[in-house]
Order: C-alpha cells, then sequence, then structure tokens
C-alpha cells in the first residue's frame, strides 16, 4: 500500500509540472479584464466572447467570473435569453457564488433575464431561492424587490389580485429603506411597470395614484443625489407625463390631460424612438387614430412576413383602441382581426424561432467556441491525459481490493441488519393495518361537509370575491383539508384553477343556450372581474377564444 501512494505521490508531481509547461504558453501580451471585455463587446460581441474563452482556457479568469461575464454579454447584445439563463446558472453553481450576498445578486440578474424569455415558473423559483439568499445577507432592499418580480410573474400568469397586492407592497417597503442612487433606480423602474400594468387593467383610479408616488421618488432622488444623469431624470418625468395624460383622458379629465402631454411633448426623451412609442398611448386612449397613423406612416401597410411582431401587434392594438375611443367600431372591428390573425403567426413563429432556428443559431456558436477549447486542451495535454488515465485505473484496482476485503467482513453483520429490518417491517404493517381500521371507524361516525356541494351545487363559484380563504370559513376546515378535499375531487388543480374550471364550464353553458351573448355579459355572469381575464382562461381551457367558440356553436 505504501508503494502505490508513493506511485500516486509522484504521478501528481508530473502533473504539476505538465500544467507549468502549458501555462507558459499562453499569450502574456492580452487583456483579459472584465472591464475591457465588455468594452470590446460594444463594438464586436463574438471577439469578447472568445476572449472569454481564451481567459478561461489560460486561467486569466475563473469560471465563475467568466459565465457570469457570458450571462451579462449574451443578456445585452443578443435575445438568446435561454443561454444567457444557462451561463448564469454555471456561475451560481461555481464555490464564489456561495456566498447569500453574492449569490443573491446573481439569482437577481438571473431573474431579469428570466423575465425578458418570459420563464415565469423559473422566474417565481428564482425569486423564492434569492429572497432567502437576501435576507441571509441581510439585504432587504433585495428582498424586497424579489418580491417585486414575483408579483410581476403572477400578474403575467393571470393571478391579478395577487400579483397587485405583492407589488404594491414590495414598492411600498422598498421606498422607506432606499437610500443610495441605484436603489432608487430600481424603486423607479418598479414603480414604472406597476403602473403600465395597472393601465393594461383599465383601473385608471389607481394608476394615477401610482403616478403621484412615481413623481414623489424623482424628487427624492434628485434631492438627495445631485449629479445624477439628468437624461435619466427627463426620461422618467416623460414616463411620467405620458402616464398622467393617459389616465385623466380614461377618467374624463382633458384639461390635465392635454397638460400632461404637452409637457412630455417638449421632454428631450419625446424624439427617441421609444418616447414616439409611448407618445402613441396617448393618442389611442384619447381617441386620435390619424395622429398615429402620422408617426406610422412608413410603416403602412401592416401586412407582411417581417410585420409578425410583438411590436407591430401592439401597433395594432393602439389603432384599434384609438378608433373605438374616437366611435368608428368599424374601423376598430377591422383592426380586432388584423390583431387576432397577427397573434396567431407571432405565436407560430416564436414556438418555430424558440424550439428551431433561434437555439440552433447561437447554439452553434456557442458550440463552436467549446469544440474550440476542447481540441486546443487536448492537444496540449495528451501526455497529461494519458497519465490520468493509468492513474485513474490503477485508483479503481486499489479501491476493488479494498472494497471485497471489506466486503466479507460485514457480510455477517448484513445479514444481522436485514433480519432486524424484516422484524421493523412486520411491526409497522401491523400498526398500519390498525390505524386503517380505527380510521374506518371514525369516517363511519362523522358526515364530512362537502366542498364540491357548497361550490358546485350552490353556484358559490359564480361570487367573484370567492377564495379559499371563504371557503375554509364557510366550510369550516383549514386550509390543509381544504386542499385535500380538493384533491379528491380536482386532482392536480390548484383552488383558484378550480374555481376558474367550474366558471369557465358555466360560460360554456350559457354560450350554448345563447352564442350571441356579448363577451362582457359573458365574463360578468361567469364570476370573472375582467373581459381579460376570462378570455385568457377561456381560451387555455377550450383552446378557443370566446369570439371563435360562438362562431362554431352558430354553424
Amino acid at each position: 500500500m505504501r508503494k502505490a501512494i508513493l506511485f500516486i505521490m509522484a504521478l501528481a508531481l508530473v502533473f504539476s509540472c505538465s500544467s507549468s509547461g502549458n501555462n507558459a504558453d499562453a499569450p502574456v501580451d492580452e487583456t483579459y479584464s472584465p472591464a475591457y471585455i465588455r468594452e470590446l463587446a460594444k463594438t464586436d460581441y463574438e471577439a469578447a466572447m472568445k476572449l472569454v474563452g481564451d481567459g478561461l482556457r489560460y486561467g486569466r479568469l475563473t469560471a465563475f467570473t467568466a459565465n457570469n461575464l457570458r450571462a451579462n454579454l449574451t443578456y445585452i447584445y443578443t435575445e438568446d435569453y435561454a443561454t444567457a439563463a444557462d451561463y448564469m446558472r454555471k456561475a451560481l453553481e461555481q464555490d464564489e457564488a456561495k456566498d447569500p450576498g453574492i449569490r443573491s445578486e446573481l439569482l437577481y440578474h438571473l431573474a431579469t433575464i428570466l423575465r425578458n424569455d418570459r420563464n415565469f415558473t423559473a422566474l417565481l423559483a428564482t425569486c423564492t431561492e434569492g429572497k432567502e439568499c437576501a435576507r441571509q445577507a441581510g439585504k432587504p432592499f433585495e428582498e424586497y424587490s424579489f418580491d417585486f418580480l414575483a408579483g410581476n410573474a403572477l400578474y403575467s400568469l393571470g393571478e391579478e389580485e395577487t400579483a397587485f397586492e405583492m407589488m404594491q407592497t414590495a414598492i411600498s417597503k422598498a421606498s422607506a429603506i432606499a437610500k443610495t442612487e441605484p436603489e432608487y433606480g430600481h424603486l423607479l423602474y418598479f414603480t414604472g411597470q406597476y403602473i403600465n400594468d395597472l393601465l393594461e387593467e383599465k383601473n385608471h383610479q389607481a394608476a394615477l395614484k401610482a403616478c403621484t408616488g412615481y413623481e414623489g421618488l424623482i424628487c427624492r432622488m434628485e434631492g438627495l443625489f445631485p449629479d445624477v444623469d439628468r437624461a435619466y431624470i427627463d426620461r422618467c418625468r416623460f414616463y411620467l407625463d405620458i402616464d398622467l395624460s393617459v389616465c385623466n383622458t380614461c377618467l374624463g379629465k382633458a384639461d390635465a390631460a392635454s397638460k400632461a402631454f404637452d409637457s412630455a411633448l417638449v421632454r428631450s426623451y419625446s424624439e427617441t424612438a421609444d418616447g414616439k412609442t409611448h407618445i402613441v398611448e396617448y393618442y389611442a386612449a384619447s381617441g386620435q387614430p390619424d395622429k398615429i397613423l402620422e408617426l406610422y406612416e412608413n410603416d403602412l401597410p401592416f401586412t407582411g412576413a417581417d410585420t409578425v411582431s410583438r411590436a407591430y401587434r401592439m401597433r395594432i392594438a393602439r389603432l384599434k383602441e384609438a378608433f373605438a375611443n374616437a366611435g368608428n367600431q368599424e374601423k376598430a372591428k377591422e383592426y380586432q382581426t388584423l390583431y387576432d390573425s397577427l397573434s396567431e403567426k407571432i405565436e407560430a413563429k416564436e414556438q418555430a424561432e424558440g424550439t428551431l432556428a433561434r437555439a440552433a443559431r447561437y447554439n452553434e456558436q456557442r458550440y463552436r467556441f467549446q469544440l474550440a477549447d476542447t481540441s486546443l486542451l487536448l492537444k496540449k495535454n495528451q501526455q497529461l491525459i494519458l497519465l490520468l488515465i493509468v492513474v485513474f485505473v490503477f485508483a479503481v484496482g486499489i479501491l476493488l481490493l479494498i472494497t471485497l476485503k471489506k466486503s466479507r467482513e460485514y457480510s455477517a453483520e448484513t445479514q444481522a441488519l436485514e433480519k432486524s429490518l424484516s422484524s421493523i417491517r412486520r411491526q409497522v404493517s401491523i400498526i398500519a393495518k390498525r390505524d386503517l381500521k380505527n380510521d374506518a371507524g371514525e369516517a363511519g361516525e362523522t358526515q364530512q361537509p362537502s366542498l364540491k356541494n357548497l361550490i358546485e351545487d350552490k353556484k358559490l363559484y359564480l361570487n367573484k370575491n370567492l377564495n379559499r380563504q371563504g371557503a375554509t370559513e364557510l366550510l369550516g376546515k383549514s386550509s390543509y383539508e381544504i386542499d385535500k378535499m380538493l384533491s379528491e375531487i380536482a386532482p392536480g388543480l390548484s383552488f383558484p384553477e378550480y374555481i376558474k374550471s367550474l366558471r369557465i364550464r358555466y360560460a360554456l353553458e350559457l354560450m350554448a343556450r345563447n352564442p350571441d351573448i356579448p363577451i362582457a355579459e359573458l365574463a360578468d355572469r361567469s364570476g370573472f372581474y375582467t373581459i381579460r381575464t376570462f378570455q385568457r382562461s377561456f381560451l387555455a381551457v377550450t383552446g378557443n377564444t370566446p369570439s371563435e367558440y360562438a362562431q362554431k356553436l352558430k354553424k
């Protein structure tokens, strides 16, 4: 055994010498600093990614730094968010990422990437882990940031009530402890996104109130940080003016809306492409389709394969809204038809790109770099690899000998342990049978309330305010007992999903009796708060929009 150990030590010495010799071949005049690589990526993304690979190969960059750089560069300079997320996960696997403070920062970047990739399920899991790491690191602001991102993800998944409550609470708590300029920047972003979601839900009164908080944050930021970037403040105030103009327009306050819009037009940011996109929101709300068409005159007509994108669909939506607010229902219906058609094409396009074209394009680049790295390593370390194989075979042989020896020593003890386990199993079986009999007796004595009778037979699902807490109070049961009863009548469904399925079933019954029933009335009678939530739930359950389903019934 002593000879074997000496032999392994000798091989380790050879390995050390060989590694030193190989590193001597690495270039010494190249810059591998992250700052230089980020600057290079602004003009040549592929060269920057290649430089990261070289830095990792020659030991100039750690695996942690390299994967972190790759994640951020891929996120910024490509739309391959899935690959960017993979790189960030690799960085999270490294030892440097075990520190809760560093890990929470990386998880926040990962959450941002997943949000752009619309991978909301993974985003929620990332927010859960990130919040725990931030708590361990003593970073309460980051805890509230993860809460906001989770709430925003829930909104995209259709859980509007819970989502708005989470986002509002996170903004309120984060505002109370914000101290640094970056934290105020995050707060402005969160509040702006919160306002956008409220506007999408047509909750203009709540959005107007949130605008007041947004303006307060801007003023606090200017007061605390006099050297803050003025272009950034100009952009924030432009967003605020546009949101105020839209809210006041929809609330019938024409003078206030016009004043806010005029203020937006004098902002420098109004001349940018993004600024013009936001200006369209006011024209749509105030019913001015001609103004929108003027902005889009170089892009008309809205046809062709190159227009199958979310950006074009948003333009169609704004035009539809503008014509509807202007009272031109015929034109609004025309653009609604075009919007529905584009939605189908976009879904098919994104599925194809997500599974084939986009993945192939970026994976080809990534695998090319990996193949080049692997080939170079194999070429430079042929002798080392051979020695490692010999060491591996020798070590396996020693381990086999030790294992055989130990197995003989423990065979008797193993047999005794198996006998003991067999006895324990028999005792457990006897106890289990006795408990089953007792449970059966108790079940026969009392009549358990039925969740199905309460919800379905009495049609309580048509109550818009019904939630799991309400059901627990009506039945006098705990949340755990409600979930257990639900698993018996609707396995695999959560309580909100169960209620939504019953509401959709009721809507189908109403449509069967009257295919011409208005969508708004159908959503209201079926227990839904908004038409948007109803349409999304209807599509998820039936595979058709309410309009499409009604047309099929008529045929």
